[in-house]
């Protein structure tokens, strides 16, 4: 059985990180770390068509006068107005392409130029229209490019799939086995 606080942690939180030292080559690091730079070079030109997207979207009257409906309503907790406005903002989001649908798509071709595969791809789609979000409906101005030489970040939701874990070796893509060193660290992302 679960310990309670530990229910109530992975309930709040939405992703772990795992932190381990392996035996890797030097050769073997700059493939993952170059890996890792494709990833981020493919989610910055998505978020360069998202951003093109969502700037010609807020460029409208009736959308900037939509999202300030949006928040006068929802700070008034008025729930029929509120729903009202949603559907005439997210009627302007499809007309203008700054739908997760449309960021999906338009992560495919960029991620076969960059051979990446399908699942990382996919999660950095993820990331990018997490950010849009943020935009449209919250707090947020811009959204924001990954510089080069930030610490690489390759991550998958299927557990099947990317860096994978049997019986303490680990495999991501054709780099072999990577054995651990020592015992596990767990950080909350």
């Amino acid at each position: 059985m679960i310990q309670p606080e530990l229910k109530a942690y992975r309930r709040c939180s939405d992703r772990h990180v795992l932190v381990l030292e392996t035996n890797l080559t030097y050769v073997e690091k700059c493939q993952i770390f170059h890996y890792a730079d494709l990833v981020r070079k493919a989610g910055n030109e998505l978020t360069g068509i998202m951003k093109k997207r969502y700037d010609q979207l807020v460029r409208t009257k009736r959308y900037r006068k939509l999202k300030s409906l949006y928040k006068r309503y929802k700070d008034a907790d008025n729930k029929k107005a509120l729903k009202d406005v949603c559907d005439q903002m997210k009627e302007m989001q499809k007309q203008y392409d700054v739908t997760w649908d449309y960021c999906r798509t338009s992560m495919i071709p960029i991620g076969k130029k960059y051979g990446i595969d399908a699942v990382f791809a996919l999660t950095k789609a993820e990331d990018v229209f997490r950010g849009i979000e943020k935009c449209l409906y919250s707090d947020g101005e811009t959204v924001h490019f990954k510089k080069r030489g930030d610490l690489p970040c390759i991550r998958a939701k299927q557990i099947n799939r990317g860096i994978i874990m049997k019986q303490m070796n680990f495999k991501f893509k054709n780099i072999g086995t990577m054995s651990r060193k020592r015992t596990p660290k767990i950080d909350k992302f």
